[in-house]
């Protein structure tokens, strides 16, 4: 039988533990509506729990209502994302209101920011403001001793060209940077190798950088490996159609860093625009590759034999756009064959059914998990990552989609 006590409990008096465990499941609209509903929900709207991590969205004009509770809990903030629909011009307003707001903030917090566009860039749209933005918050030195530093920084979903200013005040203002990512889909990088130089010099606690291969050089491979104890973990490079003009990394400097660093973890990619004939010569032996993205939509059975021959110790994820052949399909179960670590493969083209039986029966791990893609019949895409001939599975992601 219920306890008449029970009976008499209002929404209005749930504890306030319980009442914040309900909102950190709600989007910050949807608080900021729930805490209209009586007293006891808009106090527990100024928890700090609530503000640790701030995922702004401006895709509508009602989403400029987020842009007060960041003036009245900005110092709150932790870990903010910033994602907006850039085609609009509020939108692109609105997002750098909250940068900016977050830079004027004496008592701010952030120790992780993450900026991500969600459309299409209008037309010769080049992002100046939010560099300009950026900047600001980055730097420190026109304001007086802010006591938290940015650890993590994630620009690649600002699909704005880099440039050496932006990262020079990073470097002179943020000493405790942990992870730094800037592989966007801008068409262009105009960050220098002297520039990530003087930004690895200064931040040496570097533990995951993910940048273009024109933005590093022999120096820059060279001071990652300079510090008595270095931090790096995880170096993450893109080549793209610069890789025509820009020198290759020595395979001295990279000795150098993996001796320095034997458990660096190293993410090769190469899309579409770099120079296929440069592939070859940009995949050194000495690199210890662990992840391998060949998405260039050519013939590549070449390129994966020498990934197979360099790096079958350390391989453990390799995705292929590429177009079939008997030679890709040799390639692909000699990959499987020798590289023992492998835990991913995401091949986007059509196979025969013996090549992708033969790799699942090499790597039943794989096939458990389900992290792979290996068609040997056409489908409609988008392909999607595990046992996409599963009825079972085609009717989850349908729902999830929906």
């Amino acid at each position: 039988m219920v306890d008449r006590d029970e009976e008499d409990i209002s929404w209005d008096h749930l504890p306030q533990h319980i009442l914040v465990s309900v909102f950190t499941y709600l989007t910050p609209h949807e608080r900021l509506q729930a805490a209209l509903s009586c007293k006891s929900w808009l106090t527990c709207l100024q928890h700090p729990l609530l503000w640790r991590r701030f995922v702004c969205r401006f895709i509508q004009p009602v989403n400029s209502k987020l842009l007060q509770p960041i003036e009245n809990h900005g110092h709150r903030i932790r870990a903010l994302v910033v994602e907006l629909d850039q085609e609009k011009a509020d939108n692109r307003i609105n997002a750098c209101k909250i940068l900016r707001s977050l830079a004027d903030n004496l008592q701010r917090k952030l120790t992780s920011l993450t900026v991500r566009f969600l459309g299409q860039n209008p037309l010769f749209y080049a992002g100046h403001e939010f560099v300009t933005e950026l900047k600001l918050l980055f730097d420190f030195a026109r304001l007086p001793a802010v006591p938290h530093f940015l650890t993590d920084i994630d620009l690649s979903g600002l699909d704005v060209a880099f440039d050496d200013t932006l990262f020079d005040a990073l470097a002179e203002n943020q000493p405790q940077l942990e992870s730094l990512n800037i592989q966007n889909k801008s068409l262009i990088c105009k960050v220098s190798p002297f520039c990530m130089l003087r930004l690895v010099s200064q931040c040496r606690k570097l533990k995951d950088l993910r940048v273009f291969h024109v933005s590093l050089s022999d120096e820059v491979l060279l001071a990652l490996a300079r510090p008595e104890e270095p931090c790096l973990r995880r170096l993450s490079i893109v080549f793209r159609r610069e890789a025509k003009y820009t020198e290759d990394l020595s395979s001295e400097a990279w000795l150098a860093l993996v001796n320095k660093i034997p458990k660096l973890s190293v993410m090769l990619g190469f899309d579409h625009t770099c120079p296929l004939h440069r592939i070859s010569d940009l995949m050194k032996a000495e690199i210890p590759v662990t992840v391998l993205r060949l998405e260039t939509f050519t013939h590549i059975a070449d390129e994966v034999n020498q990934a197979t021959t360099f790096y079958h110790k350390t391989l453990e994820e390799v995705v292929l756009q590429t177009r079939n052949s008997e030679e890709l399909s040799r390639a692909l179960i000699r990959l499987a064959e020798e590289c023992s670590r492998l835990r991913t493969l995401l091949v986007y083209c059509v196979l025969n059914q013996s090549v992708v039986e033969r790799i699942l029966d090499l790597h039943p791990e794989m096939k458990r998990r389900g992290s792979y893609i290996l068609k040997h019949q056409m489908e409609e895409g988008p392909w999607v990552v595990g046992a996409e001939t599963d009825e079972e599975v085609r009717e989850r992601l349908q729902t999830s989609m929906n």
